[in-house]
């Protein structure tokens, strides 16, 4: 009877039921659907970088001997020690593109990942290229690739192709979104490098049984006597830490917007069950006078939201990690490169839904108790209106001023508290994400403007060939009417901290402007080094603090005094002129021309070129793969904002409907009560509105954090997605009230003003 008696109670309140649903289907969706994403990304790069033995140290430096990999190998806390020679050569393609060859003795570290074709073998004559690389460029195995490195020219047949676990993530020198058909890399055997040349190795590749020790460095210093240029552990190495933290931004979002759907649906519990016993408690003490015990009475009670949370949860844990993780891997596979894109289940996601389901069940408790402590005879008669006591804000002159609108709906909002915050947070919710989507579309968009408008004034960037005469780098100067840059990656230190970025020394360049902080064009002095805001605040310096630099393979540090601290986007790192760079003992080696001309043919000497657009282009990949996060975020507000403002409304009407009664008996039209409970609805909006739009900020600032050490992008809210966020909640906020314009007119007056007996 009891079962018969809830499923015609769950139809006859279908609305509110359907919302509780929703609402704990949503959160466990969300947290389920995003967390099965990122769960197995983590799950699956674990054992890829488990199954490749990816190295946990990577050492720098000019000539690694044996007698070094023997010290190396002696270090406490070091398991396996392997060298090799990496450096750029270009591949001779179509546009030069760039090729990283790793010259190996073996392939027990950082293994190379077959895809096709032969394993590798360090007895076999041949190359073994990047899977990516190849199949933008239609080669395949048994086909031939030539490379040119340092002037000479290597032919080789392509044995496999393959992946690597330090290129899941990796771009060439002007690209923020990997382009593999400009950039990519290659596994040879030592044998195979040019006789003609000496074999220096330049890396040390190192595995350890744990996670490396803060003092493993020391110990690494000593083996090699200080004989090295950069130790870079795996949180410091860039392919790592970029996928790490994007794991990270995703677990964030996973775990902080669930929690908004979750606190609605215990709020919609809490109000629903309330009214439903509420407006049964004549039912209630007829069951009690037919013998049902309490306990049977509150069990059967408890069941409504226990069931609907049980299967919104149970729904949304299932179809979450189904789902979501398709959408994202779609758009991060532009991104990164993994042998393979799996969602994962987690235990966790289960105990989301258990933890959804035991607090819907505590609030349905909570809302039910205290009807069933009355008497049979106390419950069958009605529930008299509760006594409203006359504030003290009521006797003061502001109070008499307001109108009868104003009035009536202030002693409704004080009179029913917890319907009141239910709306505001709603409202809340559903501004915050929408001013969080569209915050995150401003700020990605604004980057562009930022970097490749703002900062960098230049038509077209040619990289010359490695190893250019000084001549040769004069005549494209000449040629284009150019400005040279020396661009490389460099070390930085100070408060016993070390970050790796990059260093750009410039030669009277006018094409580059810099910015401060707040975004204001500034000059940067010619006699002390300037560093980038991102970096400054890692390593925890400001202007006329003193910091030490190198640059890799080269083991001199040298140390100078902030002139300046300017801010970049998308590069972090120091800039210094070229007089201050040959000062300190280095030679002025130019890597780049930027020109004001779009250049058509390649100068002799130059490697490849990009043009403003193409470097734009980069950046606009990353942003389209960001989308599908806004899209997210869109929905979910849209959905948010209907189901509470409309179960919110349904609610308001029922509680109301005596008090709208009287209205209408003393001659108050349906049209002047419209505007009345509008009027509240409206105060109620902009409450949830306000704050809603800081922490949709703090929301971007969140997941601006997880971008890695790289970017420093700002938070733009502008006035525009402000405006945006408001309208769309104003308008579903006002469509909602509508709704129940047809409920005022069929109010049953004599109904809803019986008495209590």
């Amino acid at each position: 009877m009891l079962i018969k008696k809830m499923l015609r109670d769950m139809k006859h309140n279908k609305t509110q039921f359907i919302s509780i649903f929703l609402m704990a289907f949503l959160g466990v969706f969300i947290y389920a659907g995003v967390g099965g994403e990122w769960y197995g990304l983590q799950q699956t790069s674990n054992k890829y970088y488990q199954d490749t033995n990816l190295a946990n140290v990577w050492i720098y430096g000019n000539n690694f001997s044996e007698e070094d990999v023997e010290a190396v190998s002696k270090v406490d806390g070091v398991s396996q020690v392997q060298r090799r020679l990496s450096l750029e050569a270009v591949a001779v393609l179509d546009n030069s593109p760039s090729v990283t060859l790793h010259f190996i003795e073996k392939n027990n570290i950082s293994k190379a990942y077959r895809v096709t074709g032969e394993d590798f073998s360090a007895q076999k004559d041949g190359i073994w290229l990047d899977d990516q690389f190849a199949g933008a460029r239609h080669l395949k195995t048994g086909d031939t690739v030539t490379v040119t490195a340092f002037g000479v020219k290597l032919e080789k047949k392509i044995l496999g192709t393959v992946l690597s676990p330090e290129y899941v993530y990796s771009t060439g020198g002007n690209d923020i979104v990997p382009n593999h058909a400009n950039y990519g890399f290659a596994y040879m055997p030592v044998s195979t490098f040019p006789k003609q040349m000496k074999m220096v190795y330049t890396e040390l590749l190192i595995t350890t049984g744990k996670t490396p020790d803060a003092s493993l460095e020391d110990r690494i210093n000593s083996a090699l006597n200080g004989h090295y240029s950069v130790y870079l552990d795996r949180d410091n190495f860039g392919s790592y830490s970029m996928f790490y933290n994007e794991i990270q931004q995703h677990k964030a979002m996973g775990s902080v917007f669930p929690v908004v759907f979750l606190a609605i649906a215990l709020l919609t519990i809490l109000t629903t069950m309330t009214r439903m016993v509420n407006n049964q408690r004549t039912q209630i003490g007829t069951l009690k006078a037919l013998g049902f015990q309490k306990r049977t009475i509150l069990l059967h009670y408890i069941s409504y939201g226990f069931w609907l949370s049980l299967a919104g949860a149970v729904t949304g844990a299932i179809v979450g990690p189904l789902t979501l993780p398709r959408l994202f891997y779609s758009t991060m596979q532009i991104t990164y490169t993994l042998p393979e894109w799996k969602p994962s289940m987690s235990p966790l996601f289960f105990t989301m839904a258990l933890v959804t389901v035991l607090l819907c069940t505590l609030a349905t408790y909570w809302a039910c108790r205290s009807n069933l402590r009355d008497t049979p005879s106390q419950t069958l008669r009605p529930k008299a209106p509760k006594a409203m006591k006359q504030g003290a804000y009521e006797n003061t002159a502001f109070w008499a001023g307001l109108g009868f609108n104003a009035q009536w709906n202030l002693r409704d909002i004080l009179r029913s508290k917890l319907r009141s915050i239910m709306a505001v947070v709603g409202v809340l919710g559903c501004t915050a994400l929408l001013v969080c989507a569209f915050g995150l579309q401003d700020t990605l968009s604004d980057v562009v403007q930022w970097q490749y408008s703002d900062l960098y004034r230049f038509s077209t960037k040619l990289s010359l060939s490695e190893g250019v005469s000084e001549g040769t780098a004069a005549s494209v100067l000449k040629e284009t009417d150019g400005q040279a840059l020396m661009e490389g990656a460099v070390e930085v230190k100070a408060n016993g901290i070390k970050k790796s970025g990059e260093i750009m020394v410039t030669d009277r360049v006018s094409l580059i402007k810099y910015t401060d902080a707040g975004r204001k064009f500034m000059e940067l002095p010619s006699d002390r080094i300037s560093i980038s805001y991102k970096m400054s605040e890692l390593l925890g310096v400001k202007a006329g603090d003193r910091v030490s630099w190198h640059i890799y393979g080269q083991e001199k540090w040298v140390t100078g005094e902030i002139g300046a601290v300017y801010r970049s986007p998308v590069s972090q790192g120091i800039t210094l002129t070229r007089e201050l760079f040959e000062k300190s003992g280095f030679a002025f080696i130019p890597t780049a021309v930027i020109t004001g001309l779009n250049v058509g043919t390649l100068p002799e000497g130059v490697e490849s070129k990009w043009s403003k657009s193409d470097l734009t282009e980069s950046y606009e990949t990353m942003a389209k793969a960001m989308n599908i996060m806004v899209y997210i975020l869109i929905t979910g507000a849209v959905l948010l904002a209907v189901v509470v403002l409309y179960n919110l409304g349904v609610l308001s009407f029922t509680e109301r409907l005596r008090e709208l009664a009287t209205l209408k008996v003393i001659g108050f039209q349906s049209k002047k009560i419209r505007h009345l409970l509008l009027t509240q609805n409206i105060w109620l909006t902009v409450t949830g509105i306000v704050p809603g739009i800081f922490l949709g900020k703090w929301l971007i600032l969140l997941m601006l954090s997880f971008m890695g050490d790289s970017f420093d992008m700002m938070c733009i809210i502008t006035g525009f997605n402000i405006i945006t966020s408001t309208i769309i909640t104003f308008v579903l906020s006002v469509l909602v009230s509508f709704m129940f314009s047809g409920k005022i007119k069929r109010i049953d007056m004599v109904s809803s003003l019986k008495g209590v007996e």
